[in-house]
């Protein structure tokens, strides 16, 4: 029997995937950024580019709504392509030594046509594609790892970096990372709310921080939100870091006063 909130749970999804099915891409789908820090100059040195819904009739959804339908009924790959050419478009005006971060969906990997979509998009901008870091969570990779590899191999052809999203999450990211030509691993945010305080969560950082200095690949962390947590992941030896500490996504249009005035 269903729950009253398992059942509006239910509508919610239904109207959702209602309003993607008519959705108008262009003028409803926008995005906001949220910077990189590099610790050791306290300098922005990058921006994660974050999708964003608003709905004639459903009003702002948030990507953990809206994500999932959009997967499930198909329509991901058109998000994630008109999105993507955005996302150059806005960053092609960046200063040369700020970089952009997008993220993929499970279904933008696992596909050869998907991803020589991708790579068009790429190749077309007027973006460098070395300042470009594409993530790709677990999930992705386990939808056809052998698909993945050769769509990671093409990406690091063209000269992006490629970050394992939500590092720690799932259960076999070691053996994909030893595997796949990640550049990158991101440290998902679950690990570090608390982490001043929750001794299994700093030693659970302090040994994924410490595995990517062994293996070379860049950390970053993702979820910072306290002064708290900076300063222990500044003693566990963290350069990267981004969350509301800093600063909460913004829009492109301010990213010009957010470099001067950080």
């Amino acid at each position: 029997m269903l729950t009253p909130s398992h059942n509006q749970q239910l509508i919610r999804q239904g109207m959702i995937e209602q309003a993607l099915r008519q959705v108008d891409i262009e003028h409803e789908f926008s995005l906001v950024f949220q910077p990189v820090i590099d610790l050791r100059s306290r300098r922005t040195v990058a921006f994660e580019a974050l999708a964003r819904w608003s709905s004639p009739e459903l009003g702002d959804v948030p990507p953990g709504q809206f994500i999932p339908i959009a997967e499930r009924i198909g329509l991901i790959n058109r998000l994630t392509a008109h999105l993507l050419g955005k996302a150059l478009m806005i960053a092609s005006h960046w200063p040369a030594h700020i970089c952009l971060s997008f993220n993929l969906s499970t279904h933008d990997c696992a596909s050869e046509k998907v991803a020589r979509q991708i790579v068009d998009i790429i190749e077309v901008s007027n973006f460098d594609a070395r300042r470009l870091d594409l993530e790709i969570t677990e999930t992705a990779i386990m939808q056809d790892v052998v698909q993945v590899q050769h769509t990671i191999d093409r990406f690091c052809q063209l000269g992006c970096g490629v970050a394992l999203d939500d590092f720690g999450t799932g259960y076999s990211s070691l053996s994909q990372l030893l595997s796949l030509a990640f550049t990158k691993i991101k440290i998902d945010r679950t690990f570090v709310t608390g982490i001043n305080k929750n001794p299994t969560s700093y030693k659970i950082v302090k040994s994924l921080v410490a595995l990517s200095s062994d293996m070379q690949l860049e950390c970053i962390i993702e979820g910072v939100e306290t002064r708290e947590e900076l300063e222990t992941l500044i003693n566990l030896g963290c350069f990267f870091v981004q969350g509301y500490y800093f600063s909460r996504p913004i829009h492109h249009s301010h990213i010009n006063n957010w470099l001067k005035e950080n």
